[in-house]
């Protein structure tokens, strides 16, 4: 069995879930983010997180690409 490599994450394309919430405050609050992320093994957000400690760290881009899929697929986005 061949291991896929992993993609790298930039540092700074990690973000808490309040710094990614302030960066699009007219599209995403913390409430929205926080339940996102409570079903991130069942809805696909998985891969964009990364657990630090007891910090959850969010890649920016992984979201993006993860909400642009979501919309691709029809899904209404909040």
């Amino acid at each position: 069995m061949q291991e896929t490599p992993s993609a790298t994450l930039p540092l700074d394309d990690l973000h808490t879930i309040e710094e990614l919430a302030s960066k699009y405050p007219r599209i995403l609050t913390a409430y929205t983010l926080r339940w996102q992320l409570r079903e991130r093994e069942k809805n696909g957000l998985a891969p964009a997180c990364v657990r630090v400690g007891k910090k959850l760290l969010i890649s920016k881009t992984r979201y993006e690409q993860w909400l642009a899929a979501r919309a691709g697929r029809g899904a209404s986005v909040a």
